[in-house]
């Protein structure tokens, strides 16, 4: 396998760690807006004991819990519903979820400061959505989310007057310094998310390299050298593997070899064993669609199916042993190479190595014939098809 793919499987793997890593953090952050909104409610109505009926409350009971409490959680309840949907929709990507999760606790943020703008803290109350944005690594979800917080607190300062007895911004230096004060925070707190975010995708990236120098590393401990597909080491991992999943039932082993290759290098040179070896090789992976081929030593190659007919499986090698035929080498068109198959299926009394070893029969029985398919089955050889 050539670089580019293995660093392109190796990248779609971590791009997929990723989007799990964002799909957490965003049920995360959902939880969050639903327990800022309960919080809210609880501790309004906590504060609606303590305060309806004393000096601090001038207007009715009734007119107090409508507007404090009544209004505002609705709103915020309606806020939350909307991210349910959002999250259960099958019509929306994982980014515009995202997006829709982030905007939408702007949004609850920003009912919040309007009821409560009296409280100079509730200015610092957009930080937290700016800052649960960080972790995506995405610029302008954060920007767009630094926007729409600043833009909340000079609406609701300057249009909105949910609380009659709250200064109006422009009343008094006062007023207006905590304002300015406020818009030059999330100012500076959005840039120092951008830092964040910056750093954390620089970071990404030196653990993207490490992740496809050790992709790469796995691979050519996995690979055969020479003809670049997987090695012996790899069809016994292959193996043990469908035997832990109970998949094994399921396979066919071709076991494969290329005839007379020991006449080819003593009579023209290792240089044509290998170019064979390589051929072979290449027409293997392009038939690879139904199997998985592996060298396992010298010229002998195996072929592990999956989920096929025994008769499938027959067609697909007979294709290959007649590529095979049709192979020609410039510098020694003399040559003319065949190869012979023994084929072995999964029965229930059997393990990985002694089907690999019925497989290696069938193949034995096929070298006696030359350029030709053996079956083992039921602890006998069928010849399914031969040809000299």
């Amino acid at each position: 396998m050539k670089k580019e793919n293995l660093e392109t499987a190796s990248l779609t793997e971590m791009e997929k760690g990723d989007k799990r890593i964002d799909r957490d953090w965003l049920l995360l952050h959902y939880k969050t807006t639903i327990g800022v909104v309960v919080f809210a409610v609880i501790v309004e109505c906590l504060l609606s004991l303590l305060f309806v009926g004393s000096d601090l409350v001038t207007i009715p009971t009734e007119r107090y819990i409508f507007k404090y409490i009544a209004v505002p959680s609705s709103l915020n309840f309606i806020c939350i519903g909307v991210e349910t949907w959002a999250l259960r929709s099958k019509y929306l990507s994982q980014e515009q979820k995202i997006y829709t999760v982030s905007l939408v606790f702007v949004f609850i943020c920003f009912v919040l400061f309007c009821v409560h703008s009296r409280l100079t803290a509730i200015y610092y109350i957009f930080t937290g959505a700016i800052m649960l944005t960080t972790i995506y690594a995405d610029y302008w979800l954060t920007s767009i989310t630094a926007a729409m917080s600043i833009i909340s607190i000079a609406v609701s300062e300057i249009f909105i007057r949910w609380n009659p007895m709250k200064p109006y911004v422009f009343d008094s230096m006062l007023e207006f310094g905590d304002f300015l004060v406020s818009i030059l925070v999330l100012f500076a707190f959005s840039a120092a998310c951008m830092v964040v975010i910056r750093f954390e995708k620089k970071k990404n990236e030196a653990s993207y390299q490490k992740e496809i120098e050790r992709y790469e590393l796995k691979q050519s401990i996995n690979r055969d050298e020479l003809t670049g597909i997987y090695n012996r080491k790899a069809m016994h991992e292959a193996l043990g593997a469908l035997e832990e999943q109970d998949s094994f039932e399921t396979c066919i082993l071709a076991t494969a070899d290329i005839d007379y290759f020991k006449g080819i290098n003593d009579s023209w040179g290792h240089s044509a064993g290998d170019w064979c070896l390589k051929e072979f090789a290449r027409i293997l992976t392009e038939n690879e669609r139904h199997y998985t081929p592996f060298r396992y030593g010298g010229d002998e190659f195996c072929l592990l199916f999956e989920n096929v007919t025994m008769e499938e499986a027959v067609s697909i090698c007979d294709r290959i042993r007649r590529q095979v035929e049709e192979l020609s080498l410039k510098d020694h068109p003399q040559i003319k190479l065949t190869a012979s198959f023994g084929l072995a299926a999964y029965a229930p009394y059997i393990d990985a190595t002694r089907l690999f070893i019925h497989s290696d029969h069938a193949l034995y029985d096929a070298k006696k014939l030359r350029n030709s398919i053996c079956i083992y089955e039921k602890d006998r050889l069928e010849k399914s098809q031969w040809m000299k």
